[in-house]
């Protein structure tokens, strides 16, 4: 066998040396490629997009808004005075009735019976009477019998015409003109005095009575003469327009309840129409200070503060206008009149500052766009 000499040898292993380092090298060298992250870009900085608007002239009222429900000012139950089977009833709920239509009518048989017997004892008393009218006149028979026989006679009298004006009760008649709210008998009920045969109610004379704050009582008590009264029913959206009138103050309660700390306050409807009805549920606006010929916009513009932004054209940034107690109603508040022409951010407003730079939305709406459509 061949010797391999000692050189030979170390130059080997030298050369293994210098493989598995070159080995390690790439290897470090490959994963440092892999595992390094991409840079990533930096974003510009994005300029918010708002919304604004101009303010319009208008008139703004404050006002205090408080609920109610509409009544008939006088709500009239109509009973019979005897009772028996109802024969007749003409009577319908929401018909119109002027005084003295018969609403009606119960079995008069019993009573007229009554009315006979009663009128047969009324003219033999009066028989009776007459009778000893002319002894007493002759001088045929004493005072006490004359005074007997007389009221003999007014008795039965009296009980005639109480039996004939029962007659006339069985016939159920409308005290007074008015639309019926409530009908509910029937022909072959009872009727009698502890159940009304209808309610009637003067539809031309409705109101809302109010439970005010307390803390109100001197608004209505020492303005009362200034305060202008709007009653608005809600209708269904999109099928109706809100029914609205004005109203008169026609009393306030002298007196605060110490339960509710409210007191009431009775408002007259001027013109309530066909759509106002007792019972429904309406909004009644009481306007105590008028704004007319005022820049209004919208309450949306207003941050929780009560602040809001105004944007300049020229430098395409917002100022910021600090929050007062700007006259409101319940959709506007008057902007100050500094501002009447001027741009108000009416979206966005939470995401700025003051002196920022922002776009208007139609312009980025535009930029978006167009940026679409290149990229396509």
């Amino acid at each position: 066998m061949k010797k391999i000499s000692l050189n030979a040898l170390r130059e080997s292993k030298l050369l293994q040396y210098a493989i598995f380092a070159a080995v390690a090298v790439i290897f470090v060298l490959l994963t440092i490629l892999v595992t390094r992250k991409k840079p990533v870009a930096e974003k510009p900085d994005t300029v918010p997009a708002v919304v604004i608007q101009k303010p319009e002239n208008g008139t703004l009222l404050e006002s205090v808004t408080i609920s109610g429900y509409v009544e008939a000012n006088a709500m009239i139950p109509v009973v019979p005075f005897v009772s028996g089977t109802i024969k007749e009833y003409p009577a319908r709920a929401g018909d119109f009735v002027e005084k003295d239509t018969l609403l009606a009518k119960i079995d008069d048989a019993p009573f007229r019976q009554q009315m006979l017997q009663a009128q047969a004892a009324y003219f033999a008393a009066q028989s009776t009477f007459d009778r000893i009218n002319n002894l007493y006149k002759s001088g045929a028979t004493t005072q006490q019998n004359y005074d007997s026989a007389k009221a003999q006679a007014d008795a039965s009298k009296a009980q005639y015409d109480l039996a004939k004006l029962q007659v006339d009760y069985t016939e159920v008649r409308a005290p007074v003109d008015g639309t019926i709210l409530i009908a509910d008998q029937a022909v072959g009920g009872i009727g009698n005095q502890t159940q009304p045969v209808a309610v009637l109610a003067d539809l031309t004379n409705q109101v809302v009575r109010l439970k005010v704050p307390e803390k109100y009582f001197d608004l209505f008590t020492l303005e009362r003469d200034n305060l202008k009264v709007i009653v608005t029913r809600p209708a269904e959206k999109n099928m109706y327009e809100d029914a609205v009138t004005t109203a008169t103050i026609e009393n306030i309660a002298p007196y605060v309840s110490p339960q509710s700390k409210n007191f009431i306050v009775v408002c007259h409807l001027d013109e309530p129409g066909d759509r106002f009805r007792p019972g429904m549920f309406v909004k009644v606006q009481v306007a105590y200070k008028t704004y007319e010929n005022v820049p209004l916009i919208s309450l949306k513009a207003r941050k929780m503060d009560g602040s809001f932004y105004i944007f300049d054209e020229n430098t395409s940034t917002v100022k910021y206008v600090e929050g007062q107690d700007f006259p409101v109603d319940e959709n506007n508040f008057i902007v100050p009149e500094e501002y009447r022409n001027s741009y108000i951010v009416m979206d966005g407003q939470n995401f700025i500052f003051d002196g920022q730079k922002v776009r208007v939305f139609e312009e980025a709406l535009n930029e978006a766009k167009g940026t679409d459509r290149t990229g396509e």
